[in-house]
């Protein structure tokens, strides 16, 4: 009896061990595979710092570039859904630091999906509203610390990514047609999409001066100083893709919506299709930098192929 067990024993032995380095050898594979799968996102691509928090039950929605203080903020929120959503304080240094954000004394715990910042004021969307935060309590908050949300702003989307150029503040939603559904169709020259994405003046930000109609599935926006509009786009473990338009190629569509003038985005001059799971982007250094949730605890399957990293994108 005890002969069998043994033998049992190592046949078991050997069955892991050989599924456990088919595993390996799958992943090693992939990992090479994927040069040739995302060739044009892999020949653009610099790694900037390390992305903070993801072993940490943080789920990263976006990132921002603070350059005069040499840092970078990556909003989101944690896996759990009930902690207080947090932001991370980073440098290419990986020297990093969160804070979590409150509400009225209590622990927000929105999806806290886009940040932004102009001089002192740092922009949190999501929910529907810009959050307004102090730039300087996130920075000097130490780890652990607290932030406050000093004014809520409903906007007229569902407000899943934010960006500035220093100039606007730009808005946007998510819509994917079933999970996620915005309720903004317009018929443009090469589609029906349902996403809309709105230009507000920092003088006023209760009402948009200008309104981009925008392809589904966008996490993320970014109008370089050439004037490219790059929108990152993905939605679970399909591919993600980046649409590269020139903003002054968008067509008026002789509407408007809460009085401002709306324009289709189409028309892409690049498409460029990467890794799972992308997400927020900013401009920074010449390039677009942006970074993806995969390798959060969350999805976890990220770890495996190196998606760790805030990154450079240059198109």
């Amino acid at each position: 009896m005890n002969k069998a067990l043994k033998i049992t024993g190592k046949v078991c032995l050997i069955v892991l061990a050989s599924l456990l380095a088919l595993i390996i050898l799958l992943i090693g594979g992939l990992n090479i595979a994927k040069f040739g799968i995302y060739s044009d996102y892999y020949a653009i691509k610099t790694d900037i710092c390390k992305n903070p928090g993801l072993s940490d039950g943080f789920v990263c929605q976006s990132v921002c570039a603070v350059e005069e203080h040499r840092k970078f903020l990556v909003s989101g929120y944690m896996k759990d859904g009930v902690s207080a959503s947090r932001i991370y304080v980073t440098d290419k240094e990986n020297n990093s630091f969160y804070v979590s954000v409150m509400l009225e004394g209590k622990p927000f715990a929105g999806h806290a999906d886009g940040i932004a910042y102009k001089d002192n004021t740092a922009y949190l969307v999501c929910d529907g509203a810009i959050h307004i935060l102090n730039l300087y309590d996130i920075l000097n908050a130490g780890n652990g610390g607290t932030v406050e949300i000093q004014e809520v702003i409903p906007v007229n989307n569902g407000g899943a990514f934010v960006y500035t150029d220093g100039n606007y503040l730009y808005v946007g939603e998510f819509h994917n047609g079933t999970n996620y559904i915005m309720n903004h169709p317009y018929e443009t020259p090469d589609g029906t999409y349902y996403s809309i994405m709105c230009r507000y003046s920092f003088d006023d930000l209760t009402k948009p001066n200008k309104v981009y109609s925008i392809t589904n599935q966008v996490q993320g926006a970014c109008i370089t100083p050439d004037g490219k509009v790059v929108l990152s786009t993905s939605y679970g473990l399909a591919d993600s893709y980046y649409y590269v338009y020139n903003e002054s190629e968008a067509i008026d569509s002789g509407l408007t919506l809460d009085g401002a003038p709306l324009y289709y985005l189409c028309n892409p001059t690049q498409v460029v299709k990467g890794p799972a799971m992308s997400e927020g982007l900013d401009y920074y250094n010449g390039k677009v930098i942006t970074l993806t949730e995969s390798a959060s605890d969350k999805y976890i399957f990220g770890k495996f192929f190196f998606a760790d990293k805030i990154v450079g994108l240059e198109f």
